[in-house]
Protein backbone atom coordinates (compact mmCIF):
# COMPACT_ATOMS: atom_id res chain seq x y z
CA UNK A 1 0.00 0.00 0.00
CA UNK A 2 1.07 3.57 -0.66
CA UNK A 3 0.11 6.82 1.02
CA UNK A 4 -2.68 8.45 -0.97
CA UNK A 5 -1.53 11.41 -3.12
CA UNK A 6 2.15 11.23 -2.17
CA UNK A 7 4.88 10.98 -4.80
CA UNK A 8 5.02 7.18 -4.64
CA UNK A 9 1.27 7.06 -5.27
CA UNK A 10 1.62 9.21 -8.39
CA UNK A 11 4.42 6.93 -9.58
CA UNK A 12 1.91 4.06 -9.39
CA UNK A 13 -0.60 6.19 -11.32
CA UNK A 14 2.02 6.60 -14.06
CA UNK A 15 2.61 2.82 -14.18
CA UNK A 16 -1.05 1.85 -14.46
CA UNK A 17 -1.87 4.64 -16.92
CA UNK A 18 0.97 3.62 -19.22
CA UNK A 19 -0.07 -0.04 -19.07
CA UNK A 20 -3.74 0.70 -19.80
CA UNK A 21 -4.48 0.49 -23.52
CA UNK A 22 -7.76 2.40 -23.23
CA UNK A 23 -6.08 5.35 -21.50
CA UNK A 24 -3.21 5.40 -24.01
CA UNK A 25 -5.61 5.42 -26.97
CA UNK A 26 -7.69 8.22 -25.46
CA UNK A 27 -4.62 10.39 -24.77
CA UNK A 28 -3.04 9.86 -28.18
CA UNK A 29 -1.61 13.19 -29.41
CA UNK A 30 -2.05 14.80 -25.97
CA UNK A 31 1.07 16.71 -25.00
CA UNK A 32 0.87 18.81 -21.85
CA UNK A 33 1.91 19.16 -18.23
CA UNK A 34 -0.34 19.00 -15.16
CA UNK A 35 -0.13 20.03 -11.55
CA UNK A 36 -2.07 17.83 -9.13
CA UNK A 37 -2.43 18.74 -5.49
CA UNK A 38 -4.36 18.95 -2.25
CA UNK A 39 -4.97 22.59 -1.42
CA UNK A 40 -5.43 22.08 2.31
CA UNK A 41 -2.61 19.69 3.23
CA UNK A 42 0.98 20.95 3.14
CA UNK A 43 2.29 17.46 3.93
CA UNK A 44 1.20 16.31 0.46
CA UNK A 45 3.49 17.56 -2.31
CA UNK A 46 2.13 19.21 -5.41
CA UNK A 47 2.82 16.85 -8.27
CA UNK A 48 4.10 17.58 -11.77
CA UNK A 49 2.93 15.11 -14.42
CA UNK A 50 3.88 15.33 -18.09
CA UNK A 51 1.95 13.64 -20.89
CA UNK A 52 3.50 12.96 -24.29
CA UNK A 53 1.44 11.37 -27.07
CA UNK A 54 -0.55 8.93 -24.95
CA UNK A 55 2.07 8.25 -22.32
CA UNK A 56 2.83 9.65 -18.88
CA UNK A 57 6.53 10.40 -19.31
CA UNK A 58 7.34 12.19 -16.06
CA UNK A 59 6.07 12.36 -12.49
CA UNK A 60 7.85 14.34 -9.78
CA UNK A 61 7.34 16.94 -7.10
CA UNK A 62 6.49 20.32 -8.61
CA UNK A 63 9.37 22.76 -8.29
CA UNK A 64 8.73 26.01 -6.45
CA UNK A 65 7.30 28.59 -8.84
CA UNK A 66 7.02 26.06 -11.69
CA UNK A 67 4.08 26.50 -14.05
CA UNK A 68 2.18 23.79 -15.91
CA UNK A 69 -0.39 23.83 -18.70
CA UNK A 70 -3.18 22.59 -16.42
CA UNK A 71 -3.86 22.40 -12.69
CA UNK A 72 -6.22 20.11 -10.83
CA UNK A 73 -6.14 20.85 -7.12
CA UNK A 74 -8.67 20.77 -4.34
CA UNK A 75 -9.30 19.75 -0.74
CA UNK A 76 -7.91 16.40 0.41
CA UNK A 77 -11.41 15.33 1.44
CA UNK A 78 -12.67 15.75 -2.15
CA UNK A 79 -9.73 13.76 -3.54
CA UNK A 80 -10.50 11.03 -0.97
CA UNK A 81 -14.20 10.92 -1.90
CA UNK A 82 -13.23 10.59 -5.56
CA UNK A 83 -10.88 7.74 -4.83
CA UNK A 84 -13.41 5.90 -2.68
CA UNK A 85 -16.11 6.26 -5.36
CA UNK A 86 -18.27 8.47 -3.13
CA UNK A 87 -18.05 11.30 -5.68
CA UNK A 88 -17.58 10.99 -9.42
CA UNK A 89 -14.89 13.00 -11.16
CA UNK A 90 -17.22 14.68 -13.63
CA UNK A 91 -19.45 16.00 -10.84
CA UNK A 92 -16.45 17.19 -8.82
CA UNK A 93 -15.15 19.12 -11.82
CA UNK A 94 -18.51 20.56 -12.92
CA UNK A 95 -19.37 21.78 -9.41
CA UNK A 96 -15.82 23.11 -8.91
CA UNK A 97 -15.30 20.97 -5.83
CA UNK A 98 -12.09 20.02 -7.62
CA UNK A 99 -11.20 23.21 -9.51
CA UNK A 100 -9.55 22.88 -12.90
CA UNK A 101 -7.29 25.57 -14.36
CA UNK A 102 -6.15 25.67 -17.95
CA UNK A 103 -7.51 25.91 -21.47
CA UNK A 104 -10.93 24.25 -21.20
CA UNK A 105 -11.57 24.04 -24.93
CA UNK A 106 -8.40 22.03 -25.55
CA UNK A 107 -8.84 19.68 -22.58
CA UNK A 108 -12.48 18.83 -23.40
CA UNK A 109 -11.24 16.72 -26.30
CA UNK A 110 -9.47 14.49 -23.77
CA UNK A 111 -12.12 14.47 -21.03
CA UNK A 112 -12.85 10.74 -21.43
CA UNK A 113 -9.16 9.99 -21.03
CA UNK A 114 -9.01 11.80 -17.72
CA UNK A 115 -12.20 10.18 -16.48
CA UNK A 116 -10.48 6.87 -17.30
CA UNK A 117 -7.43 8.04 -15.34
CA UNK A 118 -9.63 8.61 -12.27
CA UNK A 119 -11.00 5.06 -12.67
CA UNK A 120 -7.47 3.68 -12.80
CA UNK A 121 -6.44 5.71 -9.76
CA UNK A 122 -9.16 3.97 -7.74
CA UNK A 123 -7.50 0.58 -8.32
CA UNK A 124 -4.33 1.48 -6.39
CA UNK A 125 -4.35 0.19 -2.79
CA UNK A 126 -3.81 3.23 -0.56
CA UNK A 127 -3.67 4.43 3.01
CA UNK A 128 -5.52 7.67 3.73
Amino acid sequence: MVQYLDLEYWGKVKEIANSDEEFRIKTKMFNASFTYGATDNDAIPQIYMKFDDGEVVEVRALAEGEKTDYTLAGPYEIWTKLNKGELDAQSALMTRQLPFKGNMSSIIRYSKAFLRLFELMQTIPVEY
